[in-house]
């Protein structure tokens, strides 16, 4: 038999409208009444009809959270510090993956028109400034990851890609290695953009010439990175001395494909990645530690408070450090403290 709110009412012997603000937790309540309420809701299995709270409230309890087409333990990370931040303000998560730029928006225009959801969390999308100033006029919040923007009722949380990239690049030309290629990410997605700019600045700070055809086209995918040395060892080419992959998982894919034409790493070529998901220790891989599960946490924090208009910070750039392995030519068990960037307080930006 289901339970309703006038079952309570009858049982407490108090009014709907006091029932409603205890378990709602108004102020009006006395903290007697609430205890009593409360109480006598649990022993009749009271569930609250979300659908009735929604339309009073005007709120779904619900953040969407949009990520490109999964192929990583990255978003898992980022998505496990969102759904705990989110789950300790009672918000549930309704995730989707997308195919593509026109999926992209054909999937938040649905969440977006048909009002399910208080905010959007939006990670590593291909969207262009257009898009975003007109949906920056939706009433609810829209946090970005991995892409600062200043519009108003936007929030972003994002990492210091520039740096990451300089530091590691600045690593391999240490090594001794000139001959350095860079397989790069989607072009116009905002973090790979930024990690191959600072590869090539990099390079021309260190007097290194950055030859194009070294340049190699990813998309943040382990395929793509093998395809990228498939291609270069087909075409009869020498190894490079180092290949700097801008995600992990280009570099594990890239790792793969050496191993099945019997090159070694890092005595034929040296190796290193960006992210530190979970693999990349395991497998040796230099990279970049990133704080994924903080980065989701800041994102959820900042829509929750937004929803709730609570005043914070509009932006925040998360720092990030080497994890230094054996794939760039470093002794096996020497290595950065891979939790550097997690502990290092956050730098934000107004």
């Amino acid at each position: 038999m289901h339970v309703t709110l006038h079952d309570v009412c009858r049982k407490t012997g108090f009014s709907t409208a006091t029932v409603s603000r205890a378990l709602n937790g108004s102020p009006l309540v006395a903290e007697d009444t609430r205890n009593l309420v409360v109480e006598a809701a649990k022993e009749l299995g009271y569930q609250p009809s979300h659908a009735a709270r929604m339309l009073k409230l005007k709120r779904a309890d619900m953040i969407a959270v949009i990520f490109p087409e999964i192929d990583s333990g990255f978003f898992t990370e980022v998505l496990r510090g969102i759904d705990e931040t989110a789950s300790e303000h009672s918000y549930h998560l309704m995730t989707a993956f997308t195919h593509g730029p026109d999926d992209e928006r054909n999937l938040i225009s649905r969440f977006v028109w048909e009002r399910r959801v208080d905010a959007l969390i939006l990670m590593n999308l291909t969207l262009p400034e257009a898009y975003l100033r007109d949906l920056s006029l939706w009433e609810h919040p829209i946090v970005l990851m991995d892409r600062p923007v200043r519009m108003d009722n936007m929030y972003s949380v994002s990492i210091d890609n520039r740096n990451g990239a300089r530091e590691l690049t600045n690593h391999l030309i240490e090594h001794g290695y000139r001959r350095i290629a860079f397989i790069s990410g989607p072009k116009g997605t905002y973090d790979a953009d930024e990690r191959l700019a600072a590869f090539r600045e990099t390079m021309g700070e260190n007097g290194l010439e950055v030859n194009d055809r070294l340049i190699w086209p990813g998309q943040f995918t382990e395929a793509s990175g093998r395809d990228a040395v498939a291609r270069w060892l087909d075409a009869d080419n020498p190894l490079p001395d180092a290949i700097f992959a801008a995600n992990d998982a280009m570099a594990i894919g890239a790792l793969s494909l050496l191993r099945e034409r019997g090159f070694r790493v890092p005595r034929d070529t040296a190796l290193v990645g960006f992210d530190d998901i979970d693999t990349a220790a395991h497998l040796g891989l230099t990279t970049v530690h990133v704080p994924m599960r903080r980065m989701g946490s800041i994102a959820a924090q900042l829509a929750v408070d937004q929803i709730s208009q609570n005043k914070s910070l509009t932006s925040y750039r998360l720092p990030v450090a080497c994890a230094v392995r054996s794939s760039c030519g470093c002794p096996t068990g020497v290595s950065s403290d891979p939790a550097a960037a997690d502990k290092a307080k956050r730098e934000a930006l107004t």
